[in-house]
């Protein structure tokens, strides 16, 4: 599978709102990342109220309650996928025949 990359090689000029933004931009993708960490922190502390076993997919408790007023309740759920490195190992040509190259931008800050 090949990627095709356009190169760009000119430069321009930005107006201060657009510096703001880009630097905006940088703070609300630090921001996202630590509450990704924080989600999955809490999570793993309320999953131990649960008494979650994740390998077993089971659960000691499926509701929580607090001055008899039940407030979460823990749900099980599936979903079909596919096994992409199964795939990969069993059909190597039907795997790489449905390769679909995505193209798309990314904004890279300069900012540290």
């Amino acid at each position: 599978m090949t990627v095709q990359t356009v190169e760009q090689t000119t430069t321009t000029k930005a107006t201060k709102v657009v510096l703001e933004q880009v630097k905006q931009l940088t703070e609300i993708r630090a921001e996202i990342a630590r509450l990704e960490k924080l989600k999955v922190a809490v999570t793993t502390e309320v999953e131990k109220a649960f008494g979650v076993d994740k390998k077993a997919k089971t659960s000691e408790f499926a509701t929580l309650t607090h001055n008899a007023i039940e407030f979460a309740r823990l749900d099980w759920r599936s979903r079909k996928g596919i096994d992409s490195e199964k795939l990969a190992l069993e059909f190597p040509e039907a795997f790489e025949a449905c390769q679909k190259p995505s193209v798309y931008s990314v904004i890279v800050s300069l900012f540290k």
